[in-house]
This record gives structure tokens, C-alpha cells and sequence, in this order.
């Protein structure tokens, strides 16, 4: 499914440039850094100019991506990518952006790997297994591990905050003291334990309870449920505000956006919104929310001061994570099924409601974009 790797970075730019003319002229002098997209059917990063919105190369990757996160000092031009290979190993990789090149590898485990940073300089991973361990992002150098009470299926690291929280197998929550490397006693939710969200504060920590339709809010410092949040459709996927105010979530059972207030601990609404709604991202000014509809082909952007759905963009095949550029001026769309970024540029999206939103450019970058980041170039 999807454009193959084995096309030559001529017929990339090619395409591209076809592509860009078939969506009519440019209005806009683009953004001046690079955006820099995991492939997973290439096993590389895809490079873009987002000045010209064009192809710049690739950088390949010892295993499949399916994180891409940039490094914690936001001054050094490096990333790091996890996926799995071809044996099923986990593997971490750090990449220097500059030289277009893979500068550090570690074995991870043998799972679907995550990653998270934390202000210190510490790269945290799990792959499946019941442990976390802590690399200096300086080198992949290992800092620490930390045992945990049962395999772990997602974890989040607190901002500014050495307090990671992790859902684990069997339906438990498990607070840990990073720089301690001490994990506290777990906390059982009676539920089947998804996913896990720090509130930007840190002093709560939410997590999504699938197969019950529940986000569990949890206390840090007493590591008590607070509360427990019913909500309309299975939590599969969630985007906050950029000041952490507002959490949207989408999932199966409805064709709808959740509204959530972390620091009321309360549902605000359910709004409508496209077909089959999945990975979102926020921009702030204006402060739209963008929605992607994988069974439509297109991204449906909703207004957050309003809360109704003003433009829908058809983007691609089966689209994915979407990230805003860091000027607000356009989102980036990843659409999995069809190998291509599709752009919007966020000032050409009219405050009608459902108003069809023009589509900027397309940029093929190969099989499975799945995650992405952008760097300015100053």
C-alpha cells in the first residue's frame, strides 16, 4: 500500500513538482526549516524544505520507525527514531540532522518501542518488556533503569518534572521517581490501562481506559484516583492545547471530538466532527484544531472557540499525524495509505462552517510516513 521506496529521489522531486502544479499556484513563502518525516516502508527519514516544499533527500534508518521525537536541547540539530527490524529487535537510533546521518544505535527490547525525553537530557524507552530504561541523549550512553511491576504498554514523562507515570499489563498505573529511579506502588484501575497523559503541571495524570470508554484521573502526590471521566467513544487518540487547558480525544464508536478540561477534571462537550476521526493537532493563532478522517481521505479543521467544524480538506490515503509548522502558518498532514504530505495553509481556511478548505501542495515522500518533526533552519 502506498508509493514504494524503490522510486529514485529524481522521481520524488518530479512528482512532487507535478503534484504542486496540479494544486494550482503558491500563495506564501513557505517556512524556512525542514521537516523531517519517519518512513516506515523505506526504513528512513524523509527530509523537506519547507521553504520550496520540496524532497530534500533521506536518511536510512536500521530499523522500521514508528517514533521520531527531537532531541530535549532544543539548540542541537538531533533526532531520535525507534522502531523495530526486520527480526522483530527494538532498536533506537540518534540522528544527526545536519550531516543527514545515523551517529548512534542501542538494542532496546523486542516490542513496539516507546520513546519520551524528560528536561534533563534523558532519553527514556520501553519495548515490551517490564522496565524502563534511561539513555543520555548526548551519545545513547545508558543512565538507568528502572524496574516496574508488569510489562509496559505506554508511559509519559512530566514536564520540567524528573515523574514519569506508566499504564501497564493487566490494568495498573505506576508512578515513578525518575531521579530516584524508583517506582511506586501501583495503582490497579479495574480496567484495560491504554494510554497516559500528564497534565502540564504534573500534578495529575490521566489515563485512557480503552475497553471501558473512561479517562481515570490520578493525584501524584497521594497516588489516588480522583476521579473517573465516562466518556462518548473509546479513547484512542488525544491532543492538548498548546497551554494544556484543553484535551481533545477521538476513537471508535463516533464520529466526534471529546472536549476535556485537565484542570477542572471534567467533559466538556462532544462535538461532531467528519467521519471516523483520528489523530489531531493544534494550532494556537488561530487556534484551530485539525482532525483527520482516515476512512475519508481528508482533514476536517475545527474552530476551538467556537467548537464547530469551519473547513474539511481532502489530503490523501488514509491519513495520519498531522504537525503544525512552528510560524502557525501550515499543517502537515501524513497520509499513510498514499506516501505523501499533504499541506494546508492554515490562512486559506475561511470561518464558514464545513467550508471546503483548498489543499496547498502534496509532497510524496514514500510508503507509511507515520511520524514527524520540524526544525527551523536559523
Amino acid at each position: 500500500m502506498g508509493i514504494e521506496s524503490g522510486w529514485t529521489r529524481r522521481g520524488f522531486l518530479a512528482a512532487g513538482g507535478a503534484l504542486a502544479a496540479a494544486c494550482g499556484g503558491k500563495h506564501g513563502e513557505g517556512y524556512r526549516g525542514f521537516a523531517y518525516i519517519a518512513i516506515a516502508g523505506s526504513r528512513a527519514i524523509a527530509t523537506i524544505d519547507l521553504l520550496s516544499f520540496a524532497l530534500r533527500g533521506s536518511i536510512p534508518l536500521a530499523c522500521q520507525p514508528s517514533v521520531l521525537i527531537a532531541d530535549p536541547d532544543p539548540k542541537r540539530a538531533f533526532a531520535f527514531a525507534a522502531g523495530q527490524t526486520a527480526g522483530g529487535a527494538a532498536v533506537l537510533e540518534r540522528v544527526d540532522l545536519t550531516a543527514r546521518k545515523t551517529v548512534g544505535q542501542v538494542a532496546i527490547g523486542a516490542g513496539n518501542p516507546v520513546l519520551r525525553k524528560d528536561h534533563r537530557g534523558i532519553i527514556w524507552s520501553s519495548a515490551s518488556e517490564a522496565r524502563l530504561h534511561g539513555w543520555s541523549a548526548n551519545g545513547l550512553r545508558p543512565v538507568a533503569q528502572v524496574g516496574m511491576a508488569a510489562r509496559v504498554i505506554d508511559f509519559d514523562v512530566a514536564e520540567g518534572q524528573p515523574l514519569a507515570c506508566a499504564c501497564l499489563e493487566g490494568g495498573l498505573a505506576q508512578l515513578v521517581d525518575l531521579a530516584k529511579g524508583r517506582a511506586f506502588e501501583p495503582v490497579r484501575l479495574g480496567g484495560d490501562a491504554t494510554s497516559v497523559l500528564f497534565r502540564r503541571d504534573g500534578r495529575t495524570v490521566m489515563v485512557a481506559r480503552r475497553n471501558d470508554a473512561l479517562l481515570s484521573v490520578l493525584d501524584t502526590s497521594s497516588q489516588q484516583i480522583m476521579t473517573e471521566l465516562p466518556l462518548a467513544l473509546r479513547p484512542d487518540h488525544f491532543c492538548f492545547t498548546g497551554d494544556g487547558g484543553q484535551l481533545f480525544i477521538t476513537g471508535e464508536g463516533r464520529d466526534a471530538v471529546v472536549i476535556v478540561y485537565p484542570y477542572q477534571t471534567e467533559v466538556a462537550q462532544t462535538s461532531l466532527s467528519g467521519r471516523t476521526p483520528g489523530q489531531m493537532a493544534c494550532s494556537a493563532a488561530p487556534p484551530y484544531l485539525f482532525v483527520s478522517n482516515p476512512a475519508a481521505g481528508s482533514v476536517s479543521v475545527f474552530d476551538i472557540e467556537t467548537q464547530r467544524v469551519v473547513g474539511i480538506a481532502g489530503v490523501g490515503v488514509q491519513p495520519g499525524p498531522i504537525v503544525v509548522t512552528p510560524d502557525q502558518q501550515y499543517a502537515l498532514v501524513l497520509n499513510e495509505g498514499s506516501g505523501d504530505i499533504g499541506v494546508i495553509r492554515i490562512a486559506s481556511i475561511k470561518q464558514r462552517l464545513a467550508h471546503k478548505t483548498p489543499l496547498f501542495t502534496m509532497i510524496p515522500v514514500g510508503g507509511k510516513p507515520v511520524a514527524a518533526l520540524v526544525r527551523s533552519a536559523a
